[in-house]
């Protein structure tokens, strides 16, 4: 299924799907679902909100709880709410109200980076401490991105993701703008992200996702993506079912091994990632720890069968020409 058709992808979950979205995939972040009520005053800055997502402590400051709020949610900005938009996507952050005066934004639309403003100003760090990101990738929610990052929202334009930085971003040295960085950090897991019903409802999200879904690449030279499509219940069930049963050997060496193949198809579920080659008749999953398996010729035709799509112009890849 094209990205195009994600939201009537999402209105046609079955109610027995439904019920997994409690069984939430595990991608190094422990996750939950509850419901929990509250109603406070509403003003003009942020309009009726529906749905609502906490970022709650777990053992490590960064990496967050998730607390899905199913009911109508209004956000009080009387109390002068710290409150930065992420563009036109529907998702707004509402910062701890201490915030104010210690933090600064950059934007262009598509991402917003939130820095500490006195790293910025007295130490020549750069002083950020998250950024929300639209990537243009069409990934699941337990992807395990190549920074430290969570998936918010997939939607037919890209992936939301919330990140943090991969190094040091604050003078360790200063001890006062170091200790307020220190703060800040800690204290990201009490931000709000907040999606507009309109979100909640045309993405895949912490509401709705169903674990086993299984997001596919069409890959073309040097892993350009040509197309991305995400399987129903059926299509996801029986390409795991395949690649499930393979019989995987350590890869000790890629030409030997896999042949000179570029890779067709990138398989993306359950915080797994496996790359594909129609002519190598291979499967390989570094998230296995280098493992590969020979697939027959049944197991290619089963996969493509189960796919049922070709993109526009895509082919199977040959051997690489040197």
């Amino acid at each position: 299924m094209k990205p195009t058709k994600l939201s009537h992808h999402i209105g046609n979950i079955d109610d027995s799907l439904i019920s997994q979205a409690g069984a939430m995939p595990d991608f190094g972040r422990r996750r939950r679902i509850r419901s929990i009520r509250r109603i406070v005053s509403i003003a003009a800055v942020i309009a009726l909100m529906a749905g609502s997502f906490v970022i709650g402590a777990v053992a490590i400051n960064k990496e967050p709880e998730v607390i899905y709020i199913e009911d109508t949610v209004y956000i009080d900005v009387e109390k002068e709410r710290e409150i930065i938009k992420v563009g036109d996507s529907g998702i707004t952050l509402v910062l701890p109200d201490w915030w104010k005066g210690k933090y600064e934004v950059a934007s262009d639309g598509k991402y917003v980076v939130v820095y500490h403003t006195a790293t910025r100003e007295l130490t020549e760090y750069e002083g950020a401490l998250f950024a929300v990101s639209l990537q243009d990738e069409i990934r699941p929610m337990d992807y395990s991105w190549p920074w430290p990052a969570f998936t918010i929202a997939i939607t037919e334009t890209g992936t939301y993701i919330f990140g943090y930085p991969s190094d040091v971003q604050y003078d360790m040295g200063d001890p006062n703008t170091g200790a307020e960085f220190e703060s800040l950090s800690n204290d990201i897991k009490n931000i709000e992200i907040v999606m507009t019903t309109e979100i909640l409802e045309s993405s895949i999200n912490m509401s709705n996702n169903i674990k086993g879904t299984v997001f596919v690449d069409y890959l073309i030279e040097d892993m350009q993506v040509a197309e991305s499509v995400i399987c129903d219940s059926e299509q996801s069930r029986k390409i795991i079912e395949i690649i499930s049963r393979q019989d995987y050997s350590d890869l000790y060496d890629y030409d030997g091994q896999l042949g000179r193949f570029w890779t067709d198809l990138r398989i993306m579920y359950d915080g797994e990632e496996y790359f594909f080659s129609i002519v190598g008749k291979t499967i390989y999953s570094h998230t296995l720890g280098a493992k590969y398996a020979r697939l027959s010729d049944g197991d290619i035709a089963a996969i493509l069968e189960a796919l049922n799509y070709t993109p526009e112009g895509w082919q199977p890849n040959g051997p690489i020409i040197d």
